[in-house]
């Protein structure tokens, strides 16, 4: 019973907390053209690569992201607190604040509260019937609908005969959807009202879309979830609601609601004597190390949720520690059903960073990305295509650099080969260099489809790789110094805007299908 009610009084103590944040910090400023304008400039920078140029949701990025992009215009939306399903202009606060776990919409709670409202404002702007929320009014018992704002009636406790109500509850209106133990294995096909497919959330996960504090909930359970199969629930208002509430938030605990937000963290690159080698190094242990949560742009629940960042400098040099989970290493890309795994740190170029994902057009990012793959190329027992395809044929080539008697031997995979038969490395193409040193690329991008490698000649970025225990650890490392035009400065002292990519091979990641992470900030030690 104590321990009940200390959990009670917890809960009850983080909902204050959340009200007063939001009391403090979010009041809004009033509605203006100047704020209107303000939203839209942002917007075209941060929102239109997805959202669109004019919020129909069929931006450049769209193809690759799944949910969808929500259509400002149509302006129907998934967040709402009201009965009538409108968003209030806190709902859309909110979900920009917060962004959409189980989605692409990432956190920009980082950017100024007068900007993240500027935001709300011009999103509106785009709807093509305005957004009105009535005056609130409560159901009455002879049926009359409520209206307005959801007003969250006084929480009930939690006692025994709730819990056995709630289970009747739940058996009776969430299992055929969310399952009997709510893993989300209820109904097998949902499509949401544009014909996308969906499926129920597993709530012991812990992955809400909405905001997972009590009032939030009980809201959106009455209300539902606007265009998905998730319906109002208005005949539990009252104290049914609130169980739902009690019973929902047991089936995942705080740690896993929080890792799922994307939150923008400091990472410090601590100075140092000699840089780590390897990546069991054990002086990487005494480098600060940050979790970053992982967020997938093709939501799935075999993800990598979260990635380990550590970083030392020595004055000339940087190195960065990247770990993360993997039960099952992919370190081939032979057949063309395998992918191979890989990670990738993105630097902006700028103190103001570009758009997050590969940057936007005349604002390039630097690209550091390793491939499983590559790691393997310089380690042969790992990487032989005869293993993968035993009875290969081969053609050859004559070698003028051999002699007649060697040539039915040799073929245009071996290292002196004429490159006139190795097309893409007699082009320059550091994918198609046998003698590449470094299972590293060094890339630049200004927007999506454009990018590429920087020249052969500014290919400094080093790195290693192992695998063991079921998790990669990989070192990343250049000098400070950039080599050549779009490489990034890494001056100490100062703070670079970086962001990180993971891609799951044996998921079908690859290219803009894979797990990225909003922008950091790396602070360079003096």
């Amino acid at each position: 019973m104590r321990l009940a009610l200390s959990s009670m009084g917890a809960a009850l103590l983080l909902v204050f907390a959340a009200t007063v944040i939001k009391t403090a910090e979010l009041k809004p400023p009033p509605a203006s053209p100047k704020l209107t304008a303000l939203g839209k400039q942002i917007y075209g920078r941060q929102c239109a690569a997805c959202h669109g140029e004019k919020g129909l949701g069929d931006g450049e990025a769209a193809y690759l992201l799944y949910p969808k992009p929500r259509n400002f215009v149509a302006a129907k939306y998934r967040m709402v607190s009201t009965w009538d399903r409108v968003p209030t202009d806190q709902d859309l606060f909110d979900t920009i604040t917060r962004g959409m776990p189980g989605s692409a919409m990432p956190s920009w709670g980082h950017l100024p509260a007068e900007q993240r409202w500027a935001l709300v404002y011009y999103v509106k702007s785009l709807a093509e019937k305005p957004l009105t929320i009535k005056a609130p009014k409560n159901p009455t018992p002879d049926g009359s609908p409520g209206e307005g704002i959801i007003q969250v009636p006084k929480e009930p406790p939690f006692d025994a005969a709730a819990k056995a109500r709630v289970l009747e509850l739940f058996k009776e209106a969430c299992a055929s959807c969310h399952g009997a133990t709510g893993k989300g294995d209820g109904t097998e096909k949902q499509v949401d009202e544009e014909g996308y497919p969906t499926r129920p959330r597993d709530l012991t996960a812990g992955v809400y879309k909405g905001s997972p504090d009590p009032i939030s909930l009980y809201r959106h359970i009455i209300a539902g979830i606007p265009g998905s199969p998730m319906p109002m629930s208005d005949w539990a208002y009252g104290d049914d609601a609130w169980h739902l509430v009690h019973y929902v938030r047991s089936l995942s605990s705080e740690r896993q609601r929080e890792r799922v937000e994307m939150k923008k963290f400091e990472i410090v690159a601590q100075r140092v004597k000699k840089l780590p080698d390897h990546p069991d190094d054990g002086s990487w242990r005494l480098a600060p190390r940050v979790i970053l949560h992982l967020m997938p742009l093709w939501w799935r629940t075999d993800r990598p949720e979260e990635i380990t960042v550590r970083a030392v400098h020595d004055g000339k040099e940087i190195a960065f520690l990247l770990m993360w989970t993997d039960e099952t290493p992919d370190h081939t890309a032979m057949r063309p059903q395998d992918f191979r795994d890989a990670v990738a740190v993105e630097f902006s170029l700028t103190k103001d960073p570009p758009f997050f994902a590969m940057g936007e057009k005349g604002r390039n990012v630097n690209i550091w990305m390793w491939k499983s793959e590559r790691q393997a190329d310089l380690e042969p027992a790992f990487q032989e295509l005869e293993k993968v395809y035993p009875n290969i044929g081969i053609d050859s080539y004559p070698n003028l650099l051999r002699a007649p008697v060697e040539q039915p031997v040799r073929h245009a995979l071996t290292l002196d080969a004429d490159k006139t038969f190795v097309t893409g490395w007699g082009a320059g193409n550091i994918v198609s260099d046998p003698q590449r040193k470094s299972p590293a690329e060094d890339l630049t991008a200004q927007g999506f489809g454009t990018l590429r490698a920087r020249p052969k000649i500014d290919q400094k970025v080093d790195a290693r790789g192992v695998y063991a225990e079921s998790s990669y650890r990989v070192i990343l490392r250049r000098s400070l110094k950039p080599s050549g035009k779009d490489g990034v400065a890494l001056t100490p002292g100062t703070t670079v805007p970086v962001a990180f990519a993971v891609w799951n091979g044996a998921a079908g990641d690859r290219d803009g299908k894979k797990s990225v992470t909003i922008w950091q900030d790396l602070k360079i030690a003096k």
